[in-house]
């Protein structure tokens, strides 16, 4: 391989690993939508930069009870809070879900805590504490694609070729 063809290749690489290193963060239809339920609280999860965690709980608004989430979860950022009923019942008082969606919007740790209670009883216990460990990373999918283009690094070392 020429001298030309070698610093043209190293630079190639080089420009594609530095754009890895700060990708945009996934706004699009292609960001990853991770769920969790009450079934996954105490649990450590990872997310890449720019996905969105949907935390699906039961809940029973009739009761006074509701799910709040407890702190600053950054990095992660609440976008919404809705409940949704099963189909299969709409009577008054029936059980239902409360979703919470959060988007990741940096590269850090978070201990997500998001607590059952009645809002007006301020100094009584949570009737339910639910906690998940966020791990939000940045998104390797750019990395994932320059990693192959490192093969050719050994190729360029031999001038003799």
């Amino acid at each position: 391989m020429s001298h030309g063809l070698s610093i043209i290749v190293a630079a190639t690489l080089l420009v594609t690993i530095l754009a890895a290193q700060n990708p945009p963060a996934s706004t699009g239809s292609g960001a990853s939508t991770v769920t969790v339920t009450d079934q996954d609280s105490g649990k450590t999860i990872e997310l890449a930069r720019g996905a969105t965690l949907v935390v699906e709980l039961s809940s029973n608004p009739s009761t006074g009870y509701s799910w709040a989430v407890k702190g600053d979860p950054a990095p992660l950022k609440l976008l919404s809070s809705d409940y949704l009923q099963p189909n299969q019942s709409r009577a008054i008082g029936a059980p239902s879900m409360q979703q919470f969606r959060l988007g990741a919007t940096a590269p850090a740790a978070s201990a997500l805590k998001l607590v059952y209670r009645r809002p007006w009883e301020k100094d009584v216990a949570p009737a339910k504490i639910f906690t998940l460990n966020v791990n939000v990373r940045q998104n390797m999918l750019y990395l994932e694609k320059a990693l192959p283009l490192y093969g050719v690094i050994p190729n360029c070392q031999n001038r003799n070729e």
